[in-house]
């Protein structure tokens, strides 16, 4: 499978092509941690322009939708070559820090050098929604999968987002799956 940034390259060209506005995607999107208030009560950063370096983490890939103006992120993908522990728990935390400003964000790695879901992968996440393992994907099922995987964690993330803001579900499940196939 293809070097990081060159597989990054092609999801992100895969995705282009099968999301439609207002629903985009974005290479190297900030997305902030926090947001916190001075003591004259005014937020420190500006929530609709976040900026790497004032309490935001840069992304390899963002999907958003546009709403009056304001792009929501809806799903973030990190890419990596290989995967390792320190990956696991770094990513989970970014993850865990993204969705205490956005709750309805869904966030996940992408892995090309890997087969399947590592073992440290259960071990260790406790809060990254997904884990792809695309080493033994074709290039051209690339744009099948991730057409199937975004439309889903954009459905996902906008469930999330009614139940963030009040709607309450009858049913929650959660599941692992052995690909996206239907």
């Amino acid at each position: 499978m293809a070097a990081e940034s060159e597989f990054v390259e092609l999801a992100y060209a895969a995705a282009k092509q099968v999301l439609q506005p207002p629903v985009t995607i974005e290479r190297g999107a900030a997305l902030l941690y926090q947001i916190t208030v001075d003591n004259k009560l005014e937020t420190t950063v500006d929530p609709k322009k976040p900026k790497r370096g004032y309490s935001a983490f840069q992304t390899d890939l963002c999907v958003f939708e546009e709403r009056n103006g304001i792009k929501l992120p809806r799903v973030a993908l990190e890419f990596k070559a290989g995967i390792s522990t320190h990956d696991v728990l770094t990513y989970s935390a970014k993850a865990r820090k993204h969705k205490q400003v956005y709750p309805y964000l869904r966030y996940g790695v992408v892995v090309s050098n890997e087969a399947v879901v590592p073992h440290r992968f259960f071990i260790h996440n406790e809060a990254l929604d997904f884990f792809a393992a695309l080493k033994n994907t074709k290039h051209m099922d690339l744009g099948d999968f991730f057409s199937r995987l975004l439309k889903r964690e954009v459905a996902t993330s906008k469930r999330m987002e009614k139940i963030s803001f009040g709607e309450h579900p009858q049913f929650f499940r959660s599941e692992i799956e052995d690909s996206l196939r239907d």
